[in-house]
């Protein structure tokens, strides 16, 4: 199957395809006629040959996402918002999955054996090297050395200290990610400024680690309730951590907001079916991954770039949060 038999079954010419095809027809080529030239290729099974083209044109028109964890549903959502902002520029998102304890050389090694214009490092340090020259760009860090995108961590977490502090808690546990990420410390330096500003001293007891999953998280919060002066509120790195918090306190006959408050943060889709519903900070990350990309395609274009981009949070009360108890 060729770009010619796609033009036969769209009724255009075969430049009209490339011109789609290839990402180059907005402004130039109608809504509705790109809409015919992408179902006729679709309906077909066309596909460009990337090698072929970035040969001939010098660019491959793919990018690479690299994450820490495939697993968790952030990225997830991260990945959907940069397809689908990459395939509206006519772009092809690569997937790369990089475990901590996994060096990072080797599935890079791997993407770069075919074309690809540049890389997205989400919470990944990128390498020094790039023998390729590709462009990079960084999700939630703000490396000097390269153009990044993140989340307002410090306003989203600010916000949910604060409005455990409104409601009366002082003794606020901080439940956090065990992976060094500069999102996570950037929670710890708030939640230690919140507690120092409350006149609390931020000792190991009101806080834990924990990985990203149910059962730690619940261990590490049974840790923070076990303690002798126990939190009355745990403010969480993200809603998974929350949970833990949600099944440490069922094993323990607790109430949530009555004996212990919790708050999270991302507002992943599970949050409102927790009972009571998860108090949380909305981070919107689709919006993330395809200002990321929108970021990763202007550098490939060689356009001028700020040095970062920060994107707002919004917190959403819910009844895991109440006045603290005495």
């Amino acid at each position: 199957m060729t770009s010619v038999d796609v033009a036969r079954a769209a009724g255009v010419s075969q430049s009209t395809v490339s011109l789609v095809l290839s990402g180059k027809g907005r402004g130039r080529i109608s809504a509705r006629t790109e809409a015919a030239v992408r179902r006729a290729a679709e309906e077909l099974g066309y596909r460009p040959n990337a090698a072929a083209r970035a040969l001939r044109t010098g660019a491959a028109r793919s990018v690479g996402l690299v994450v820490p964890d495939v697993t968790h549903p952030f990225f997830g959502e991260t990945m959907r918002g940069a397809q689908e902002a990459a395939w509206t520029a006519g772009y092809a998102v690569a997937l790369v999955d990089v475990p901590l304890d996994r060096p990072l050389e080797a599935p890079l090694e791997a993407l770069r054996a075919g074309p690809v214009d540049g890389f997205l490092y989400f919470s990944v340090e990128p390498p020094e090297w790039r023998p390729g020259g590709e462009q990079v760009v960084v999700i939630e860090a703000s490396p000097d050395a390269f153009p990044w995108v993140r989340l307002d961590v410090e306003g989203g977490f600010d916000a949910a200290l604060g409005h455990l502090r409104e409601l009366g808690h002082t003794r606020i546990g901080h439940l956090t990610s065990r992976v060094p990420y500069p999102t996570f410390q950037i929670r710890t330096e708030r939640w230690r400024a919140a507690l120092v500003g409350a006149g609390v001293e931020p000792v190991d007891a009101l806080r834990a680690g924990a990985g990203f999953d149910f059962d730690d998280a619940a261990r590490a919060a049974g840790r923070l309730l076990d303690a002798a002066e126990p939190p009355t509120a745990i403010a969480c790195d993200d809603d998974i951590l929350a949970g833990g918090v949600y099944l440490a306190a069922r094993e323990r006959g607790l109430r949530i907001p009555e004996d212990v408050s919790v708050a999270g943060f991302d507002d992943l889709d599970f949050a409102r079916v927790l009972w009571p519903p998860l108090t949380t900070v909305r981070a919107d990350a689709e919006r993330l991954g395809a200002v990321a990309f929108a970021t990763l395609a202007a550098a490939i274009a060689g356009e001028e770039l700020e040095a970062g981009q920060v994107l707002p949070v919004e917190l959403v009360v819910r009844g895991s949060t109440g006045v603290a108890a005495g």
